[in-house]
């Protein structure tokens, strides 16, 4: 029985070939030339024990990055995998591979094919790392892609991320590829093509931000919720951009509030559909403006945005407006308009013209009643009992002339509209319909009586004072109509 010394495994000798120095480290990763060193050491040590895991220990390494390196160096025919459970491999002298006339130098037909094809890909635009196409290749082997689709799959990658692009990040794509089961070249193809209008979806929307830089993956992401979940075309998303111009950076976060919001709001998805809606919320939005502004607001437009949008769903904007300038004559605010426009509403008044006609009847109609309660003695402003009551007289027939004949009588009542109404009943019984024959109808008063039929208590007029009214009204009257 013979033994090695112990030490021996230390400062013995593990012979490496120039060979293998001369025509297969240089182009080797750095990692992969230390698994074949430690494996070779090993297996020149007869330590059968000596696994896969134990490696990765030794060397500061995954014991993935382990099986790669041993699988590139089968592919170049330095090692033989052996066995599977456990795992053996056995290492070949490159001496006898020149003796028996085996091509080392070639090693795994395929991995060449493959090596040569990708670098035809780059077509000198990037110099390839060896373990770069041996990643690749993993994803032929380990991945079950075929090769043709991994040539088709890096043709892709050059052509929307340039040829700088990062094989380990390009492996995210092999393995969705991989698990959404694409096996032919058909289906590479139409899954690139899709890939491919993402990207360049994406990446225009990124040019409209003045930005000329790839999507992330978390943009191209987004954009395919927006275009695969929430229905919008790419010319519909592009639409929306514009809307990013109110932002100071605006970004695919901004965009997607954006288009969150559309999608609540409105069925539109293509472009000419989100375009228009977009016009349709800015007009408002200038109509909301203008509302205020007519109002007299001092608050920002956002504060009633959606009261607005409420009341544009129901009256067209020039209605509203005009209710505006209404409100504020009448020093009310935002919410008095819409009980205005029902009002109109309800009259049957749909359009500007109608309204400007009632409001041009009710401005009358004012104007009337405050020189009524001049005549009167009545202070404040016509309330809505008023200008019903004014209403009624007129459509009775009761001349101008005749109601302020009779708001003259009212001067002493304690409630003024009520003792008018009672006043013209009285003449409308009686036949008067002119001042002069309400005046030559007249009692004489009586100091401390009361007067007339409805017992009310007036203040004393001579008749000379209460002619002088009459003759006032009447020349009032006779003035505003030769006018």
């Amino acid at each position: 029985m013979f033994e090695q010394d112990a030490q021996f495994r230390i400062f013995g000798v593990t012979p490496v070939e120039n060979l293998f120095l001369v025509e297969y480290m240089p182009a080797a990763n750095g990692d992969y030339v230390k698994v074949y060193l430690s494996g070779l050491f090993h297996s020149m040590q007869g330590d059968t024990q000596f696994g896969i895991a134990d490696m990765a220990a030794e060397l500061n390494l995954k014991e993935t990055d382990v099986e790669a390196a041993l699988r590139y160096w089968e592919r170049r025919r330095l090692v033989a995998r052996i066995s599977d459970k456990p795992p053996v491999y056995r290492f070949f002298h490159l001496g006898q591979h020149m003796l028996t006339g085996q091509d080392a130098f070639n090693g795994d037909t395929a991995y060449i094919t493959f090596y040569e094809a990708v670098n035809a890909l780059f077509g000198g635009r990037r110099k390839l790392k060896n373990q770069e196409i041996t990643l690749a290749y993993e994803w032929v082997q380990d991945l079950g892609l075929r090769q043709e689709v991994v040539l088709m799959m890096l043709n892709y990658l050059i052509d929307t991320r340039g040829v700088s692009f990062s094989f380990k990040a390009a492996q995210s794509l092999a393995v969705t590829m991989r698990e959404a089961g694409i096996q032919s070249t058909e289906d590479a193809e139409g899954y690139l093509n899709h890939s491919k209008r993402i990207h360049d979806g994406a990446r225009a929307v990124l040019r409209r931000f003045s930005l000329r830089r790839q999507p992330s993956e978390d943009e191209l992401n987004l954009y395919r919720v927006w275009t695969e979940t929430w229905g919008f075309t790419d010319e519909a998303i592009l639409a929306a951009c514009a809307e990013t111009v109110k932002a100071q950076n605006p970004s695919f976060g901004y965009l997607n509030g954006i288009l969150s919001s559309l999608r609540k709001r409105t069925t539109a998805a293509s472009g000419k559909q989100v375009a228009q809606h977009l016009e349709t919320q800015s007009q408002r939005q200038r109509n909301a403006q203008e509302v205020l502004r007519t109002l007299g607001a001092r608050v920002n437009a956002s504060a009633i945005q959606a009261a607005y949008d409420a009341l544009a769903e129901r009256f067209p904007h020039a209605l509203i407006l005009l209710a505006a300038g209404e409100v504020t004559a009448q020093e009310g605010m935002f919410q008095d308009i819409e009980p205005l426009l029902e009002s109109w509403q309800a009259r049957g008044i749909a359009d500007e013209a109608a309204a400007k006609k009632s409001l041009a009847v009710l401005h009358r109609h004012d104007g009337l009643l405050k020189r009524l309660m001049d005549a009167a003695g009545q202070k404040g402003q016509p309330t809505l009992y008023d200008r019903e009551q004014l209403v009624s007289w007129l459509n009775a027939g009761h001349s101008e002339a005749l109601l302020l004949a009779a708001a003259a009588q009212a001067r002493s009542a304690r409630v003024k509209m009520p003792y008018i109404n009672k006043v013209l009943e009285r003449w409308r019984a009686a036949g008067i319909t002119t001042p002069e024959a309400a005046l030559a109808s007249a009692p004489a008063a009586t100091p401390g009586k009361k007067v007339g039929a409805q017992q009310y208590t007036q203040r004393q007029y001579t008749e000379e004072e209460l002619m002088q009214t009459f003759v006032d009204i009447t020349q009032e009257v006779q003035s505003q109509n030769e006018q």
